[in-house]
């Protein structure tokens, strides 16, 4: 029997999954990451993996496939997780450690934008097609394909998180990312305590201190897809990650900006191209086991 296990690597949670040969999802799980060291994290990585296989009694010799997608730069060619702001895995090898338990198996490790992205694409039947994957949460980034293929410059293609979109050179993370809309909205409010998703229940009941702060991250976005419109003319545009996943309001009103600006241009109607994640929350499993 031949099986796929892949992971999404975060921060603060560690999402698994077993597929089939066919690339059909058996059984998934989601725990806490324990980012205490880096020896920690990856035994946590090993121990939800067996777990998986325990379950529906598949041992590690069965698995023809690992697939891992980590956070910030990868070298994918030597398997290594280079360098993350939220994981300890720093120069971590991961490919290594893996063939450790795995040499049997293909084992592929890239980041973990990437493999949303690639799960994505494949969900819309994509094959030659142009797409970019946006992903807003704890901090914002973009990946982006061509023709079946990730577009990844040096290695540091899709950091749009330090695009400045401000009229005092405030980059784009700090203007749409969770933690700043945070923190500025504790500000506004006076209000020390307040979660991220308690402000939004606020503003989705009409409060114009929420709404003011939304208005100003739906213009930061507006402008940084405005320009991805323009410079690729993708045939579609993917709002993921927590944020966009849970806030489907958000992006229609990011679209109907985006349709005021494209009027009377050769872009006129391409906002429909924007929408929202298929898989999303398991985007990036679907795209390791399809990678």
């Amino acid at each position: 029997m031949s099986n796929i296990l892949v992971a999404d690597v975060g921060g603060t949670k560690l999402a698994t999954a077993l597929f089939n040969q066919h690339q059909q999802l058996i059984i998934k799980r989601e725990i806490p990451s324990d980012v205490s060291n880096r020896e920690a994290l990856f035994q946590c990585l090993i121990d939800s993996f067996k777990t998986l296989c325990l379950e529906k009694q598949i041992s590690f010799n069965e698995i023809s496939k690992v697939c891992i997608g980590v956070p910030g730069i990868v070298d994918v060619q030597k398997g290594l997780a280079v360098f993350q702001n939220n994981i300890p895995w720093n120069n971590f090898p991961v490919y290594d450690r893996l063939f450790e338990l795995f040499s049997h198996a293909q084992i592929m490790v890239d980041n973990d934008v990437n493999m949303a992205t690639w799960g994505e694409y494949n969900a819309r039947g994509y094959n030659k097609e142009t797409m970019v994957y946006v992903t807003l949460s704890t901090g914002i980034s973009c990946c982006t394909v061509v023709n079946g293929e990730f577009l990844r410059g040096t290695g540091l293609s899709g950091e749009i998180g330090f695009n400045i979109v401000g009229k005092n050179g405030e980059t784009l993370e700090e203007s749409v990312a969770g933690p700043a809309i945070e923190k500025l909205g504790r500000t506004l409010l006076g209000n020390s305590e307040i979660r991220l998703k308690d402000m939004m229940e606020l503003y989705y009941k009409g409060d114009p201190i929420m709404d003011k702060i939304l208005q100003q991250l739906i213009y930061c976005m507006v402008k940084q897809l405005h320009q991805m419109i323009l410079m690729l003319d993708p045939h579609s545009i993917v709002l993921g990650g927590g944020f966009f996943n849970h806030h489907p309001k958000i992006i229609e009103q990011i679209k109907e900006k985006i349709h005021q600006r494209l009027l009377n241009t050769p872009f006129k109607g391409k906002e429909q191209i924007i929408g929202s994640s298929i898989h999303k929350s398991d985007a990036g499993l679907y795209g390791a086991a399809m990678k």
